[in-house]
């Protein structure tokens, strides 16, 4: 079976929180940072049924608006704690950040507490080489003149990779002293 998209398991995540119609996950779409996923009828609307078609969700009765709930099956719980828990790879902290941080947002109330750390674990190691490779790079090339904008667009990227290895250290960090 193909795997589910970052949407789907978006949608899986929300639906782990509560219950809720259509409706209620594009609006959160909406009103938050995930709204890059889509918070299209035309995106949302099709996952559902696909996850519904798979059996990761359930519908609930309509309400007296017409809407249609869904909540999460035990295959749907399963499917998103197998999802958390994978390890990371090189290719996932070159060009899947922003679905690890999503997959690092539901981790809580889903996984162990040492599922995070052992993600932040990874995700320092491999991104860790990964913008030491840029830095390196960006060394070697910042002394060619004139100095031109791309590679300041460079080094705002390089930069902005730092920061957040550095959160991630820090997060860990703060992780490792709550268990304690």
């Amino acid at each position: 079976m193909k795997t589910a998209s970052t949407l789907e398991f978006a949608l899986v995540g929300l639906l782990r929180q509560k219950v809720q119609s259509g409706y209620d996950l594009r609006k959160t779409f909406t009103e938050t940072a995930m709204r890059h996923y889509s918070d299209s009828p035309g995106s949302i609307y099709p996952a559902l049924k696909r996850l519904q078609a798979r059996g990761w969700i359930e519908a609930e009765p309509k309400d007296s608006r017409g809407r249609e709930a869904f909540h999460l099956s035990q295959e749907g719980v399963a499917a998103l704690v197998e999802w958390l828990s994978r390890d990371l790879t090189r290719e996932d902290v070159v060009f899947r950040v922003p679905e690890l941080m999503l997959r690092f947002a539901f981790m809580d109330g889903n996984v162990p507490r040492s599922t995070p750390i052992r993600f932040l674990e990874q995700f320092e190691h491999e991104f860790g080489i990964y913008v030491a490779e840029l830095r390196a790079k960006f060394e070697r090339d910042s002394f060619k003149k004139p100095v031109h904008t791309g590679l300041l667009a460079f080094q705002h990227g390089v930069e902005g990779m730092e920061a957040q290895l550095s959160w991630a250290r820090e997060a860990r960090r703060r992780l490792e002293e709550d268990v304690r």
